[in-house]
């Protein structure tokens, strides 16, 4: 067994143990499972790397590739010139520094090195490392290795299980065969799909059937899944967005160019195309907006019996079913009936009268983050999606209120961080990223400037008695902490409804911390000044600003809900500065003040 990489630049001598060259790349054919080395080529003297003075000498006339050098069984006057067949690669060209699809890791990886072996007077190619030991071989720095404290492993991909992807010659990459890939979870597809550009997303959706391309791409992150059907065929994409539920489809062709949308929708058959438009009739993030209109209703003077007839009928086209919805005559929701109670129920039963009427639903304008919150409260698979008449519109189901959790978990961390849900999620423009950081920077800026000009203010006080300012990072980083410990707690009440005893908890929490803190300090201040007096002014000064502190992380997400704003803005960049504002000017004011009636 040998390495690509330990042969190129290996000597390379003639019969007559003349120097013909150096060996520069090693050309395979592809007719077998493991590609024989079809011929080498080696760089002359003075000749330019891989150009066009470069010898391709046969296999033929090489007798082994696992020596310290490599000779021929010519001398050099009898070299035959080797001419490359179509579909042969070189190794080094075309398949080096590459991409493979490692349907082990189920991701794609670079291929760092290739392990050749010698098998019955055929070298050939076994199989591609991909691991760091191989990227450390490439350049030459193998012998580190053995400084550090670990071993690092080979990671061999065997070529049985890569295969060359059709396109141009200059640009090689490397996948696996189509019935390898379709073995796949479609979440699994999805993933590889995502670490390629769209060009080659595009090209390996081509290669699964319209079923498997469309849950592959119900499973992709939906900025990619606009980038892939503005990339594809209008035929191809109108098939798998006719295959995806109404939602899914509703939501990607929302985010496209109108002149690519319209063409799909035109594409598109009938009744596909009139459930999408009534889709994008809703906001984007209200209940219709997220609901599907694939839901199974049935009228509620049905039998059990005839119920089930129709349930066979029409269940493969429905997207889920958890529940079957009963409606009356002017499609008014009137009732849900469970699986378990329709199968055990008698066969001529009406299912008025085995349907449950206490439902619980949703109108269909109402906020997703609600519908979230319900189905979480209830325990729900789904919810009904109704109008303002309680007709049944649609449902949305457990997975639609996952994908809206992590939407708003990716503006919450926006919103705490300063930053953009675009720059959280990796999808903004490096310029955009920047200037979405910018502004709540400069309010940072602005804080700080303020700050030094209270500071300056207090300055003939602060020079009497400039023990207080070795406390000022004390009181801004613990002031700090407490209000977001607190503003967090109470923003995440208001979200869940909580509200009763909500302050008097929080207060009385601020409180116990407020002192704890103050002592712990008075306690610090003894120990750096060892004067008594201080340790009144500083414990009783951090003791009165943690305590508003606490009561403004309190305060503060009660505004902003009533304003109907989130309580997760508290802890944005903006409001951190104005807090360590009120905090400073309360220190100076209390702590001096006390000082100097003490005194």
């Amino acid at each position: 067994m040998i390495y690509l990489s330990e042969l190129l630049n290996r000597p390379v001598r003639d019969a007559e143990n003349r120097k013909v060259g150096a060996l520069r790349d090693l050309v395979v054919s592809l007719d077998s499972v493991f590609p024989r080395v079809a011929a080498a080529v080696v760089q002359a003297p003075g000749a330019l790397p891989l150009g066009r003075e470069n010898l391709l000498i046969p296999w033929s006339q090489i007798t082994n590739l696992e020596e310290r050098e490599i000779y021929l069984n010519v001398p050099q006057s009898r070299i035959d010139a080797y001419l490359p067949r179509e579909g042969e690669l070189y190794l080094g060209r075309d398949i080096l520094d590459k991409q493979i699809l490692d349907t082990q890791g189920r991701r794609i990886v670079k291929v760092n090195d290739l392990k050749l072996a010698q098998i019955k007077g055929a070298a050939r190619l076994v199989g591609v490392d991909v691991s760091l030991a191989g990227f450390l071989r490439r350049l030459g720095m193998q012998g580190m290795q053995r400084l550090l404290p670990i071993k690092l492993p080979e990671r061999l991909i065997t070529w049985n299980y890569v295969e060359r992807l059709e396109g141009e010659a200059s640009d090689v990459r490397l996948k696996v065969t189509r019935s390898k890939l379709a073995e796949l979870h479609p979440a699994d597809i999805a993933d590889i799909l995502e670490q390629m550009d769209v060009e080659e997303g595009v090209s390996l959706l081509e290669t699964l059937s319209d079923e498997t391309a469309a849950e592959v791409l119900t499973e992709v992150e939906l900025p990619f899944q606009t980038d892939l059907i503005e990339e594809m065929g209008t035929e191809r994409a109108s098939d798998l967005l006719e295959i995806m539920p109404p939602d899914e489809a509703t939501d990607i062709i929302g985010e496209l160019s109108q002149p690519k949308a319209d063409e799909i929708l035109s594409s598109m058959e009938e009744e596909e195309a009139a459930e999408v438009r009534e889709l994008l009739r809703y906001g984007e993030n209200t209940a219709g907006g997220i609901m599907t209109t694939e839901v199974f209703k049935v009228q509620k003077s049905l039998t059990s019996e005839e119920t089930i007839v129709l349930l066979r009928q029409q269940a493969p086209h429905a997207e889920v079913i958890y529940y079957l919805f009963v409606v009356d005559a002017e499609d008014r929701l009137a009732g849900v009936v469970s699986l378990r109670d329709l199968v055990t129920s008698h066969p001529e039963t009406r299912l008025e009268d085995i349907m449950d009427e206490d439902i619980i639903k949703v109108n269909v304008n109402a906020d997703q983050e609600e519908v979230a919150q319900l189905i979480a409260k209830y325990d729900l698979l789904a919810v009904p999606i109704v109008d303002a008449e309680d007709r049944l519109l649609g449902m949305v189901t457990v997975d639609d209120v996952i994908d809206v959790m992590k939407e708003e978990a990716t503006e919450d961390i926006s919103e705490i961080s300063g930053t953009t849900s675009g720059d959280v999620e990796h999808t903004a423009s490096l310029l955009g990223a920047t200037m979405g950081r910018m502004g709540w920077l400069f309010a940072s800026l602005t804080g700080g400037a303020l700050s030094g000009l209270l500071l300056q203010s207090y300055g003939a006080s602060l020079g009497a008695l400039q023990s207080l300012v070795y406390f000022i990072p004390l009181l801004l980083l613990v002031g700090g902490e407490v209000v977001a410990q607190t503003s967090a707690v109470v923003a995440r009440a208001l979200g869940l409804g909580l509200r009763r005893g909500l302050v008097w908890r929080e207060v009385g929490i601020a409180t116990m911390l407020a002192a704890a803190s103050g002592l712990i300090a008075a306690a610090i201040s003894y120990a750096m000044v060892g004067r008594p007096v201080l340790i009144l002014v500083v414990g009783m000064s951090l003791f009165l600003t943690l305590l508003v502190a606490a009561l403004l992380g309190v305060v503060l997400p009660w505004l902003l809900r009533s304003l109907r704003v989130s309580p997760t803005l508290v802890g944005r960049p903006v409001l951190q500065p104005a807090v360590a504002l009120v905090s400073l000017l309360i220190y100076l004011s209390i702590g001096s003040n006390l000082y100097f009636h003490l005194i």
